[in-house]
C-alpha cells in the first residue's frame, strides 16, 4: 500500500493540520484540506472554504485530483469531499471501488443534535422536559452510510461511543513542544486567582452555570476572577492560559474537549464534567469533576489550595503527553490505516558523503 494521505474536511482547532505536519516529518507525504476557516486564524495547506455553487464546483474538482494524488482518506467531522444540494457522502462508493483506506473521524456535533445540550443545561435549572434523541434522522441517516464505507471509524471522545459503539477513541492531539508554558501566573504578583473558560460554544460548555459559580465565590469573598478567552486567535489563547491559575472546560455533558488538554499540557489543574462511567477509558485522568451543583466546591478548594492546584498541573501535563501528544496519535493512526513504516526524521545520518 503507497503513504498518500489526505486529511480532509472541517478544521477543530488546528488537529488537522496538526496531523499533516506530524506525518510529514515521519517522510510521508500528507495534507491537510480545510472546508470551512476555523475563526481561530488556523491556516491549513488546502484552503477550501466557501458556500454555493463556486465552492462545491472547487471540491469536486479537488476530488478528482486527489483520486490521483492520495491512498488514505482521512475525513473529519462527518464530512467527504463530493455533495451536491441534498446528497452527501456522494464519493464513497468511488474511493472503495478504486482501494483507497476509508477513515471518518466524528467529533461530536456532526453526530450529537446540539439540542442535546439545551436538554442538560434545563435539566440543570430544574425544568422537566423530555429527553431528545441524541442524534437527528439526518446524522443517523448519514452515519449508516459511513459505516458502509469507511474501513476505520474513530471518535475523539468516549462519549461519543454512545452513537457509534463500534468506533475507535482517536483523541484531540496537541504539540507538546508548543504547549509549554514560557509565564508565570499573574497571582503570584497580585494574589487574585484566575480562572480560564475557552467556550467554542456556550450553550455545549455550561458557560452560564460557570459565571454563576464564580459570581457567587466572588460576593463570598475569594479573590477570584474569571477570565473569558473567547472569539480569540490561537496565538492569543496561550498567553491567557498561562497567566490564569484553574482551567474550567464544561460542566454539562461528562467528557472534556481540547481546551482542557491545553490547559493540562501547561500544567494548570482542569475542572469539567467528567462522568464516572467514561473515566473507566482513562482511568488515570487527573481532572476534576465539576457540575453545576457542586463546582463552587470543587472551585473553592482549588483556590484555597496551592499545593494541590501544584499536584495536580504535574500530574496534568505528564497525562497529556502520554495520551494527546500528536507523535503518539500519529503512531496509532498508522497502524490504523496499514502502514508499518512509522520512522521519524533520523537525527544522524549514516554512511554519508561529509564535504
Amino acid at each position: 500500500m503507497n503513504h498518500r494521505i489526505l486529511i480532509a474536511g472541517h478544521e477543530i482547532g488546528g488537529q488537522m493540520q496538526l496531523l499533516a505536519e506530524a506525518f510529514r516529518r515521519r517522510w510521508l507525504q500528507a495534507s491537510a484540506a480545510a472546508f470551512n476557516d476555523d475563526f481561530r486564524g488556523y491556516q491549513n495547506d488546502i484552503m477550501l472554504a466557501g458556500k454555493g455553487w463556486k465552492a462545491n464546483l472547487d471540491r469536486f474538482l479537488f476530488f478528482l485530483w486527489a483520486l490521483k494524488h492520495y491512498d488514505v482518506f482521512h475525513f473529519f467531522w462527518g464530512v467527504s469531499l463530493w455533495s451536491w444540494w441534498r446528497f452527501h457522502l456522494l464519493d464513497l462508493p468511488l474511493l472503495k471501488l478504486l482501494g483507497k483506506k476509508i477513515v471518518v473521524h466524528f467529533r461530536g456535533l456532526d453526530v450529537v443534535d446540539i439540542s442535546h445540550f439545551d436538554y442538560l443545561r434545563e435539566r440543570n435549572r430544574g425544568v422537566t422536559l423530555a429527553k431528545p434523541p441524541l442524534s437527528r434522522p439526518d446524522q443517523q441517516k448519514k452515519l449508516r452510510k459511513w459505516l458502509k464505507y469507511a474501513d476505520v471509524v474513530l471518535v475523539s471522545e468516549p462519549d461519543l461511543f454512545e452513537v457509534v459503539p463500534a468506533a475507535i477513541l482517536s483523541p484531540q492531539v496537541i504539540d507538546m513542544q508548543y504547549w509549554s508554558s514560557t509565564r508565570r501566573p499573574l497571582s503570584e504578583q497580585d494574589g487574585i486567582i484566575r480562572i480560564v473558560h475557552a467556550p467554542s460554544s456556550r450553550r455545549k460548555k455550561g458557560t452560564d452555570f460557570i459565571e454563576e459559580a464564580v459570581a457567587r465565590l466572588k460576593a463570598r469573598g475569594l479573590p477570584v476572577e474569571l477570565i473569558m478567552a473567547e472569539n480569540l486567535p490561537h496565538h492569543k489563547i496561550k498567553e491567557l492560559y498561562e497567566l490564569s491559575d484553574i482551567g474550567i472546560d464544561q460542566v454539562l455533558y461528562g467528557w472534556h474537549g481540547k481546551v482542557s488538554v491545553e490547559l493540562m499540557a501547561l500544567g494548570k489543574p482542569v475542572v469539567c464534567n467528567i462522568s464516572e462511567e467514561l473515566r473507566r477509558h482513562r482511568p488515570d485522568l487527573p481532572i476534576l469533576h465539576g457540575s453545576p451543583e457542586n463546582l463552587d466546591l470543587v472551585l473553592e478548594e482549588l483556590i484555597m489550595n496551592p499545593d494541590m492546584r501544584m499536584r495536580i498541573g504535574k500530574q496534568s501535563m505528564e497525562y497529556a503527553s502520554r495520551y494527546h501528544n500528536v507523535e503518539v496519535i500519529v503512531d496509532e493512526l498508522l497502524t490504523l490505516y496499514g502502514i508499518s513504516e512509522k520512522s521519524r526524521v533520523r537525527e544522524k545520518i549514516e554512511d554519508a558523503k561529509t564535504w
